[in-house]
């Protein structure tokens, strides 16, 4: 099969997730006609990580991408699961995020070595990374030297392509503020304390906070933006408890447990400050929203270190100088450094990923191709 049609098989199959059973099944027939035997790495019944090693010599190096999309969010001109060729730009649900990197990993391990290469596609990646949790905790990456994930770079600038390698992303938690009222009649709203009044006060001190929450040498900046208010009352009474939830990515050294300990600092200086007052003897309270999993930690990975170096000097062989970059958001690929495995990215060049414009360069899917290659031939 070659690059274009495996692309388009792939973008036809429809694995917003949790629905990734079916392409799961169509990776895992490329995989064995390359020689593999995949192990299925089940996260849920009928979801399931594929896990496939070949060669015998050194530590294995991995490759990785996710099999999910999002939905085919906003309106899409024509069939979102039917890949759609403009000159150089390929549009189609996930043909970015990130088809065009499961079909180049595909496609680079048809390359001959003995070198130990594990190939890994997870699922779930686009809701809480629930299939990395399980990859890690499995044991069966405890050995990987070195994680090369096609995931999509990013920039703040303008797209960029397999000639930029990601060493480093921004990590992210969830907040959840309680912000205490007082019930009263609603008709007599002056013995009450509105929730939903401080709560919406604390929300614009929050949104302040951007561009003075810290900084990295590397990474962009730390970031935060109200992702839900929720409150109301039962009957005629003034809400008393209103709970914001505040997404905030994250830097080195920062931590989710840091990250509360600083907010809650923060509201404590704004009642010190007299901007907000006890109601009844509470005040408004900090904490980690509960999830399935642990949440992505920021990480960066070494621009010496010598696997690095053997990708960077395969872009500029098929390419041109690399460039390094930092992503903005998290990734499968902050589960794999949290385990000790330096993983950096190195994907197609596209944009409008979640969106109905999402589009892919046809040129850069195919020279990633051949980067990957090269790689696995230099190691």
């Amino acid at each position: 099969m070659d690059e274009m049609t495996l692309l388009k098989e792939l973008v036809s199959i429809n694995s917003v997730f949790p629905s990734e059973q079916k392409i799961a099944e169509f990776v895992e027939m490329i995989l064995i006609e390359n020689g593999f035997q995949p192990k299925r790495v089940e996260v849920s019944p009928g979801r399931f990580n594929l896990v496939a090693e070949r060669g015998t010599r050194g530590r294995p190096i991995m490759f990785y991408a996710h099999l999910d999309t999002v939905p085919p969010y906003g309106q899409w001109q024509g069939d979102p699961f039917q890949l759609r060729e403009e000159g150089d730009t390929l549009r189609g649900l996930g043909v970015v995020d990130m088809k065009a990197g499961v079909a180049a990993i595909l496609k680079a391990v048809e390359e001959e070595t003995d070198r130990c290469i594990l190939v890994v596609f997870g699922v779930d990646e686009e809701n809480i990374s629930a299939g990395s949790h399980v990859l890690v905790n499995s044991g069966l990456l405890k050995e990987v030297e070195f994680a090369v994930s096609t995931e999509i770079p990013t920039s703040d600038k303008q797209p960029l392509g397999p000639q930029a390698i990601t060493l480093g992303r921004r990590g992210r938690c969830v907040l959840e503020l309680v912000v205490p009222g007082r019930s009263s009649h609603g008709a007599q709203m002056e013995k009450g304390a509105n929730a939903i009044s401080d709560a919406s006060r604390l929300v614009l001190e929050l949104e302040r906070l951007n561009g003075s929450l810290g900084s990295h040498a590397l990474l962009p900046p730390p970031t935060q933006f109200i992702r839900k208010i929720s409150a109301e009352s039962t009957s005629l009474s003034i809400p008393e408890t209103a709970i914001i939830e505040l997404d905030r990515h994250m830097v080195t050294p920062e931590t989710p447990e840091s990250v509360v300990k600083m907010t809650q600092g923060f509201v404590d200086s704004l009642y010190a400050q007299g901007k907000f007052t006890e109601i009844d003897g509470r005040k408004i309270t900090v904490r980690l929203k509960p999830r399935e999993n642990p949440y992505l930690q920021p990480y960066v990975v070494s621009p010496v270190d010598q696997n690095v170096q053997k990708l960077a000097a395969a872009v500029r062989q098929n390419i041109g100088e690399p460039v390094y970059t930092y992503g903005t958001s998290v990734a499968d690929e902050n589960r794999f450094a949290a385990a000790g495995i330096p993983a950096v990215c190195v994907g197609p060049k596209g944009d409008g990923e979640h969106t109905s414009g999402e589009w892919c360069s046809k040129n850069s899917y195919l020279k990633l191709i051949e980067v990957l290659k090269t790689f696995i031939r230099s190691c």
